[in-house]
């Protein structure tokens, strides 16, 4: 009786055995999958953000970047070739790693460095800061990567725009640290993108359709807008009583419909605030309850600062170029479609500056016609609520599980960053406890040579994919295939796309 028994217990031991090893191959297999599609991943949003930059320098700074120049940068993009980093940097690629690693797990430092290089007037800062965003954290697509980015806006708010003198002007102008970061942050954000289609696709649809006019509401360019003989048709003889009667009733009908056209993305604005990403919700609460404990600025004042960040560096560049934002993707925009938008989002600008400026005369009569609390109210719902300290966490995280132990970055912008970090480490305007914090990081890093090349120069075999030894998300990879951690990985990612179908 016995011996039965026993056959029979080493029969389903061996066949639990058999069992176990299948299942190791295929989470060893998932895992390796997994890995490989990550890693895809990241390249392809390097590359793209890199293409989105380069799209901006050629359409925002078209002086200084020539479309020659940029179409040529953009080709070099297409055909970049990522290598491990030791391949260029030999045995230094670990000390470089452990440098980048340890930087980019203490956002306080990253934000003092970009702050004391902009008081320095370093010549690369803004190349440094759009190298921060894509390489440091890796365009945040982790979540962890997220987290540390809104903790180095937080302190962009103190270090930068609480210590200065006028912080809406320097808001206005668009190329502070803070600004820069906050704008690339909330370019490459899911949850922003879906708010923006779900706040702006209708309108802009309905601005597309319904009319073919310039809406302009200056008269002098109004007129301009037609030749001498198209002026006497519409108008009249110039100069007489008529002709500016007329003038004056084009105007208020553009104007008329201008006020529609707003009103109707306010509507929505409004209607959609319950999608409002959280982590941008998150840094412009923290922004107010930081500035409004500044000395000398009032509250008021905060709020139309807080409102106009989230206009001029997230809303109105959306509604002004709306194909890059995937909001309209079959719809074509003329140039006088464009023109009117460009309209809508410069009055909805401002709305937001409405109590806080004089403006000029013809502008407050267009403005007179709003709800002065229209644009108010809708920063009220984003920054209503208790501010927590802590970011928070995406609600949807497709890559849970996931810790990137890489960077992606050109030969060019490592040593950039390296030459930067030792300019600021050698000026005046750090804080003793982060002077000293420098320090204790560059003790190992070799000294490189000046870097005279633009931080945006790439060259497709000069991409080195250095690897932070040190951090802690590195040794968790080194775990054997077996431990939970990599169970929990691939389980995770097997739930998730068993979810996906699901929802289908």
């Amino acid at each position: 009786m016995v011996k039965p028994d026993i056959h029979t217990l080493a029969h389903h031991l061996k066949q639990e055995r058999l069992y176990v090893a299948s299942e190791k191959q295929l989470i060893q297999r998932l895992n390796g999958e997994v890995l490989k599609t990550a890693e895809r991943l990241y390249r392809a949003a390097w590359i793209a953000k890199q293409q989105r930059i380069n799209l901006d320098r050629l359409i925002l700074t078209s002086a200084e970047a020539s479309p020659a120049e940029c179409c040529q940068h953009a080709k070099v993009l297409e055909d970049t070739q990522f290598v491990d980093g030791y391949k260029t940097l030999g045995f230094q690629e670990t000390v470089f790693g452990e440098f980048l690693g340890r930087l980019r797990e203490n956002p306080r430092l990253v934000a003092s460095c970009l702050v004391a290089g902009e008081k320095l007037n370093q010549e690369h800062t803004q190349g440094v800061i759009y190298t921060v965003f894509t390489s440091l954290y890796g365009n945040c697509i982790m979540q962890e990567d997220e987290s540390y980015l809104l903790q180095v806006l937080r302190y962009l708010v103190e270090f930068e725009l609480k210590e200065s003198d006028n912080p809406r002007r320097l808001l206005r102008r668009g190329t502070c640290a803070f600004s820069i970061l906050f704008k690339l942050f909330s370019e490459g954000l899911y949850s922003a993108k879906l708010f923006l289609t779900a706040t702006l696709h209708e309108p802009i649809m309905q601005l597309l359709v319904e009319d073919e006019d310039h809406l302009e509401i200056d008269p002098a360019k109004l007129i301009e807008r037609f030749t001498s003989t198209q002026q006497e048709r519409l108008f009249g003889e110039k100069g007489s009583d008529a002709y500016r009667r007329k003038v004056q009733a084009a105007v208020e009908a553009n104007e008329a419909k201008l006020v529609a056209l707003v009103n109707s993305f306010i509507g929505y604005l409004k209607q959609n605030t319950y999608c409002f990403p959280q982590s941008l919700r998150w840094i412009v609460s923290q922004m107010y309850k930081t500035l409004a404990r500044v000395e000398g600025l009032e509250v008021g004042e905060v709020k139309t600062m807080c409102t106009d960040l989230l206009l001029t560096c997230f809303i109105c560049p959306a509604i002004v170029n709306p194909e890059q934002y995937g909001i309209i993707s079959d719809a074509p925009i003329n140039e006088v479609a464009r023109f009117n938008l460009m309209q809508v989002g410069q009055l909805l600008q401002q709305l937001a500056m409405a109590d806080a400026d004089e403006g000029d005369p013809r502008r407050k009569s267009s403005l007179s016609k709003f709800d002065k609390s229209c644009v108010a109210a809708f920063l009220d719902v984003v920054i209503g609520g208790r501010a927590v300290e802590t970011p928070p966490m995406s609600s949807v995280n497709l890559l849970e599980g996931l810790t990137r132990t890489v960077v992606y970055i050109t030969h060019n912008q490592l040593l950039t960053v390296v030459d930067f970090v030792r300019s600021v480490t050698a000026g005046d305007q750090l804080r003793e406890e982060d002077h000293l914090a420098l320090e204790t990081l560059l003790a190992n890093v070799p000294q490189s040579r000046t870097v005279k090349s633009n931080s945006l120069e790439l060259t497709p075999s000069n991409t080195p994919q250095l690897s932070p030894a040190t951090t802690p998300a590195n040794k968790k990879n080194r775990l054997p295939i077996g431990t939970c951690t990599t169970l929990y990985l691939v389980k995770t990612m097997i739930w998730t796309a068993v979810h996906q179908l699901l929802c289908k």
